[in-house]
């Protein structure tokens, strides 16, 4: 009787945190920054209350941190092992391509998807400022243009555009949200449909 109480109160525990995982969101926090030759680009994610947090930058590569403890991510392969995963994994996509039938049914519908994916989880602040240009003034002067097309809250006030030189000093930052329960829905869609799933081979 104890032992099936702890196994009704461990699949309880489980069951709630798959919940957690599935509805509550996933914050996201990306900047890039470029001046001159130094570049930079960062992305952090955190979860629950920033209990859990995930970042990346290009100077400090992966860290983790866990209820606030930092969680070092140690690489043990050495350089002929990455090698030798790489080549098996090349083969095995090779395999696969080879037994995908892509159709015209199957691309469309998922591009739909990913659609709804952006329009689903598009930032929810994007903030750009520095200088930008291209060689060719038209290229500039369509990207000005195109700032104004998305349905995204950009801020562009600080961002100056020069059209007779090349130039990409400047920051972008966004942030947003992402629940997963949405992602399952959407990959459930596309296994169930045939002509994605024979695309994909899922």
């Amino acid at each position: 009787m104890i032992i099936l109480n702890i196994l009704i109160i461990i699949l309880i525990a489980i069951l709630m945190l798959v919940l957690l995982i599935l509805f509550v969101p996933f914050h996201y926090d990306i900047k890039i920054t470029n001046h001159e030759k130094d570049f930079y680009i960062g992305a952090r994610m955190h979860w629950l209350f920033g209990l859990f947090q995930l970042a990346y930058d290009n100077k400090h590569l992966f860290h983790v941190k866990l209820f606030g403890r930092l969680i070092k991510i140690k690489n043990g392969e050495d350089k002929e092992k990455k090698e030798q995963q790489i080549e098996v994994e090349e083969k095995e996509e090779k395999k696969k391509k080879k037994k995908r039938k892509i159709t015209k049914k199957g691309v469309k519908y998922l591009v739909k998807c990913f659609m709804n994916i952006i329009r689903k989880y598009r930032p929810q602040k994007l903030v750009v400022k520095g200088k930008l240009g291209f060689e060719d003034p038209s290229i500039t002067g369509f990207l000005q243009g195109l700032t104004h097309v998305f349905n995204v809250p950009i801020n562009i006030d600080n961002l100056e555009f020069i059209y007779d030189k090349k130039v990409y000093n400047g920051t972008i930052y966004t942030n947003g949200k992402i629940a997963i329960y949405y992602l399952v829905f959407i990959f459930l869609k596309l296994i169930l449909y045939r002509p994605t799933r024979l695309m994909l081979k899922l």
